[in-house]
Parts: structure tokens; sequence; C-alpha cells
């Protein structure tokens, strides 16, 4: 695809969301610089272009992209079965109402999925639980880039570790960030909680973020 061509489609979808640059920088973790570079066609490829596209609603075969990313809003599909499998897969289990135990090491591994071509420490886990009804469902897998940004409104796996040194985890989304906690929302409380809440960072020290999921087959 001519970059003139693709920089005026990012461009066009960026403003119908009435997003600046910088804005829309923050929410996929590229530089304002990196994409006006896009958006004047300067660039001829992008690595951040599967997050673009995911953000702004682009149609991936519009802009250049496989058509295998042309998948429904929130889902990740699994890249060719002939490419490489260096996506690792973590399995969990419940470890209390809202919460889980993530396996100490990779349960398998997949080629990977378009959302995190390139991405350095991408992984995906197994949901279970309830608490995130519908946005996600127990036996699906969150895709995960441990790389970007914390920002309201997206969904987060975060951790902590318990005296064992077990990596205890919950999915929420973040509504906001404050110097000491993580103010979440879950979508579908388990008994006895409520639907917004507050994680304490000193406790849960990491957030990452789930930028899609996928169905096993």
């Amino acid at each position: 695809m001519d970059p003139r061509e693709l920089g005026q489609i990012v461009r066009a979808a960026r403003e119908a969301k009435g997003l600046s640059q910088a804005q829309l920088g923050r929410l996929i973790g590229v530089k304002q610089q990196s994409l006006d570079a896009i958006e004047r066609g300067e660039t001829q490829r992008s690595k951040f272009l599967p997050e673009i596209a995911k953000e702004l609603e682009i149609p991936p075969q519009s802009i250049g992209l496989p058509a295998e990313a042309s998948h429904p809003p929130g889902t990740a599909p699994v890249g060719s079965p002939y490419a490489a499998r260096d996506f690792p897969i973590y399995s969990a289990a419940e470890g209390g109402p809202g919460e889980i135990i993530r396996s100490p090491d990779a349960v398998d591994w997949w080629p990977r999925p378009i959302e995190v071509q390139h991405v350095k420490g991408a992984y995906g886990m197994y949901i279970v639980g309830e608490s995130m009804i519908p946005e996600f469902e127990a036996g699906q897998i969150a895709v995960v880039n441990p790389n970007l940004p914390h920002i309201g409104g997206k969904s987060y796996i975060f951790y902590a570790q318990d005296e064992a040194g077990q990596a205890r985890a919950t999915v929420k989304r973040l509504r906001r960030a404050t110097g000491d906690a993580w103010q979440v929302t879950q979508h579908n409380p388990p008994p006895g909680q409520k639907p917004d809440f507050s994680l304490p960072k000193k406790t849960w020290a990491m957030a990452h973020r789930i930028v899609g999921r996928q169905d096993p087959s």
C-alpha cells in the first residue's frame, strides 16, 4: 500500500473518533511523532498498525494488514498454523473470589496473534471465573501486551505475589490509577463484592493490558 494513502486512512479514522495524535498515542503506547510520520506517509510499515487499526476500528485489509487480522472487535485470531510457535500460553486456576493463580511456566506455545506481532514479552493466559462476564468468558485466552501504558477504560491483568511466591492475578477493567491504588471495575461481582473497588499498588504492583481474546478451537 502507498504510505500516503495509509496515512490518509489513519488520519481520517482518528479525526472521526475525535482524537488528537497525542491522545491516540497515549491509548496505544506510541509516540506522537511516530503517529505523525505514519499520517504524513513517511513510514512504509509500522509494528503498531494492528493496534492502531483496532483502536480506530479500521478494517485491517484497508491498510494492508493480512486477512487474518479481520476479526470481531475484542477478539484475536491465532496466526497461520505454519508460523513460528513463539507465543506462550499460561494456565490459571481460581484462587479466591475474583482472583486466579497463574501457572509459573507456559503450558503451550501458539503462533503469535496479530495484535502482538513483534511485541516483546507478549503472552496469553486462560481466563477462569465469572467476574468479567460478558467481556471475558471462562476458557477464553486473554492476549496480553505488558508494555502498554495504564489507561482508564481498558482491561488489565493485575499481579501480586503471595508469601509462597505464587503469581496471584485478577482480571479487571481499570477506571483510573492513583499514586497508591488501581481503581477498578468488575462486570459480574462475586457474592459479597461490589462492582467498583480499589487494588492497592503496594500489593498489586503490576498491570498488564489485555489487547484481545481468543476462543480456543
